[in-house]
């Protein structure tokens, strides 16, 4: 039997934010993988994963499955799965999530909480279970 592969899959996007896209005051809700390159001034909520590339930029709350960060986020994230910060990644804000991957050179501000059972998704957000605080405080 083949080894289920638990990486995860952010290649198969079905929507893009380009580069040349600013969204101000706006709510963004998806249900499957979204990738941003542009500008965001508000919160996302998707049941996919969320990609945010090396121009991307947003400022508020996000609530996904899994996210991983090239650009700049300045908002708090909940994870149900894998926050991955990048080496050109910036994260000022708390997150909530299952397992997170920090590069060398990323740069993250806030307090970091780590589920030890999976999130549960329940109306659209998720709800953090069993906290681990790992703020150190």
């Amino acid at each position: 039997m083949g080894k289920k592969n638990s990486k995860t899959q952010y290649d198969k996007v079905s929507t893009i934010i380009a580069d040349d896209v600013v969204i101000k005051d706006g709510h963004l809700q998806a249900e499957k993988t979204i990738r941003i390159e542009g500008r965001l001034l508000g919160d996302i909520n998707t049941r996919g994963s969320l990609v945010i590339g090396t121009s991307g930029h947003v400022e508020g709350d996000i609530s996904c499955e899994n996210i991983l960060i090239c650009g700049h986020i300045q908002g708090n994230i909940k994870a149900c799965g894998q926050i991955h910060i990048t080496e050109t990644g910036v994260v000022n804000g708390d997150i909530t999530c299952q397992n997170i991957v920090i590069d060398e050179g990323a740069i993250f501000t806030g307090k970091c909480t780590i589920n030890k059972e999976p999130v549960k998704k329940g109306n659209g957000l998720f709800t953090p279970n069993n906290k681990v605080d790992t703020s150190g405080k």
